[in-house]
């Protein structure tokens, strides 16, 4: 695999134009190019990854351990699976936080783990449509970040697809120093990883996204990219994942050779997000959409727009929740203005 890896650098068409050094560390890319662009500023970045991995390697046994000992089942996900899973347990794959996905019967006893070993929770949306994900931090230096999600991600019309059951029953092992952990099988990894490419707007998805998917696509024989394509099918994401596909190969110039039909129909769910979203008020509108029923639009809305007492006190770093209806505007007014960033 670090054959191939080597492979998409090198036929990397879009490395030229991240010329900054601040926006190839933005986009994941820092420990990739240090090893060949002497930059002070790359080489800081890549040791600062270094130094990340073993600081969470060494926190992440810690939780696994504490989690495995009270029989939750959980997956790792994303950025710190990829690490192990395509990386070969190496610093190369940049990630902000740790992703944990359980279930949500389970999400009470996990909280009181993770506050038990010392993390704190960040102030985050709730509701039944608007965020089913918490974040944790530590006071530690690098600072060690675990995202608890009770669904696959965000999105109402993509985790409907994808419940915990079904994911961790096709889940596979990795380890890494006599710790061993499960995680998405490959198909769900490789269709997850897709949809998020596509549900973040181009400003704002990483260029390392693509160099996992690819990855994850060469690993998997023919016949399980077959089942791959045709659980996205299934599962309504064959457009995102064709199009996702598509970008691959043209990133990477035909790096491997693509047998697919021609371009599928676009459909309710994903069809919006391979138009272009400059702002996030469009992302809002898609969400709209793909909620069904004018109540529970309304509630998405409520839920939006009215948070609790505590996530208001939270954001605002309130000493009391006394006062705290008179930060409501302040939150509506930045919460605005956000929309059409």
């Amino acid at each position: 695999m670090k054959g191939f890896l080597n492979q998409l650098i090198d036929h990397d068409s879009k490395l030229m134009r991240f010329n900054q050094h601040t926006e190839i560390i933005q986009q994941g890319l820092a420990p990739l190019l240090a090893q060949t662009n002497k930059s002070l500023m790359l080489q800081k970045a890549n040791l600062l990854e270094q130094n990340k991995l073993q600081n969470w390697k060494s926190k992440a046994q810690i939780l696994f351990g504490s989690l495995s000992k009270h029989n939750i089942d959980f997956l790792v996900f994303k950025g710190f699976a990829f690490t192990y899973l395509l990386y070969q347990s190496s610093h190369l794959r940049p990630y902000s936080d740790i992703d944990i996905i359980i279930d949500k019967s389970n999400y009470d006893k996990t909280k009181e783990i993770l506050l038990q070993l010392g993390y704190q929770l960040y102030p985050s949306r709730q509701g039944r449509f608007v965020s089913f994900q918490n974040s944790f931090y530590d006071g530690g230096s690098p600072q060690t970040v675990i995202d608890l999600h009770w669904q696959i991600n965000n999105r109402i019309e993509f985790h409907k697809h994808f419940d915990f059951l079904s994911l961790f029953t096709n889940a596979q092992t990795l380890s890494f120093d006599e710790t061993t952990f499960n995680t998405l099988a490959n198909i769900d990894a490789f269709i997850l990883g897709c949809f998020h490419f596509q549900a973040h707007r181009p400003q704002d998805r990483k260029h390392i996204w693509l160099y996992d998917l690819a990855l994850l696509w060469k690993t998997m024989p023919k016949l399980i990219q077959e089942q791959c394509l045709s659980k996205a099918k299934i599962t309504q994401q064959l457009a995102i994942v064709h199009n996702t596909l598509r970008l691959i190969n043209s990133t990477f110039l035909d790096c491997f050779k693509l047998e697919l039909d021609d371009e599928p129909p676009n459909n309710e769910a994903t069809g919006f997000y391979l138009e272009q979203r400059d702002k996030k008020l469009a992302d809002i509108k898609t969400r709209l959409i793909n909620i069904h029923g004018l109540n529970n639009k309304l509630k998405f809305l409520s839920e939006y727009i009215f948070q609790s007492k505590q996530y208001v006190k939270q954001r605002f770093d309130l000493n009391s929740k006394r006062w705290v209806y008179l930060y409501y505007p302040k939150m509506w007014l930045q919460d605005f203005f956000k929309l059409f960033k």
